[in-house]
């Protein structure tokens, strides 16, 4: 009976799951949509169906509901009573997304402007395109080392692609480029740590650190 159930409710869920993904944008879930929404303080219906809505997002409202009552039995999410509405808490908090993940790793390998540079050079790197402040600010860039800024045309693209990810960007916001080949080891040792903490193998790491006297080098 109790696996009957659970069967029904990943059924309703799925369902929710494909309707709201396909009416909104084909690039990103709508559960990723809803956790950057909800943080870790959590949000009625009535409040994350407003601001989805400013986002471009529009879902009805039974739907919305259906979706977080099957995301609350699949135990993504908590709910709780704050009368006189129910409350939305994701059980864990969010997974960082790509721009907190390299901004952490960016200053764990440097500090200051030098970390600020790699975040900015990463970026470009992984997006193949220039980024926006907006985009450098979620990844704690705050104030922006000198490099290049694109024209209209660059920043036209880049805005199709911020805007398909539900980012909004003022008008004003900058968007940058950093072209320096001296980083290319660098944004490789990057991605090289980033993998390893995300599956876990740093045990099977080779460390290069030289742990026996080269006598090669000692004299006669």
């Amino acid at each position: 009976m109790v696996c009957h159930e659970k069967r029904t409710k990943l059924f309703i869920y799925h369902i929710c799951y494909h309707i709201g993904y396909q009416m909104f944008n084909p690039d990103k879930a709508l559960k990723d949509i809803i956790f950057e929404i909800l943080k870790n303080d959590g949000k009625s219906i009535s409040a994350l169906s407003r601001e989805l809505v400013e986002r471009d997002i529009n879902i009805h409202r039974l739907i919305l509901t259906g979706y977080l009552r099957a995301l609350t039995d699949c135990n993504y999410l908590k709910e709780k009573e704050v009368p006189p509405a129910k409350v939305y808490v994701p059980v864990k908090g969010r997974d960082k997304d790509v721009y907190e993940m390299i901004g952490e790793s960016c200053r764990k390998l440097e500090n200051g402007q030098e970390a600020d540079l790699l975040i900015l050079f990463s970026l470009n790197r992984l997006f193949r395109r220039p980024v926006f402040f907006e985009e450098l600010r979620r990844a704690g860039v705050r104030d922006m080392p000198s490099s290049k800024q694109v024209g209209v045309q660059e920043r036209q693209e880049a805005r199709k692609f911020v805007q398909r990810a539900g980012i909004k960007v003022a008008d004003l916001n900058l968007v940058y480029l950093h072209e320096d080949p001296s980083l290319v080891p660098r944004f490789e040792e990057l991605l090289s740590m980033m993998l390893s903490d995300l599956l876990s193998f740093s045990s099977l790491i080779r460390d290069t650190k030289q742990t026996k006297l080269d006598l090669t080098l000692a004299g006669p």
